[in-house]
């Protein structure tokens, strides 16, 4: 399978090239208009995505609880 040929060919070039654009990283970026998007809008003390949760626990001579 190669690319299509003849005259009437052109439409399906573009087409296929057009659809292809969006498997572009830097052309999705920027075409999708996800640089509006806030991912701490809607709430009220985030300063930042947690990505892993980590238990600290006291060292041993400890008589708090």
């Amino acid at each position: 399978m190669g690319k299509t040929r003849g005259m009437g060919a052109d439409r399906k070039l573009k087409s296929h090239c057009w659809r292809q654009r969006w498997a572009d990283k830097s052309y999705k970026k920027s075409h999708l208009g996800n640089v509006w998007k806030k991912p701490f809008s809607g709430s009220s003390h985030a300063k930042g995505i947690v990505l892993e949760k980590l238990d600290i626990e006291a060292k041993q001579p400890n008589s708090a609880i």
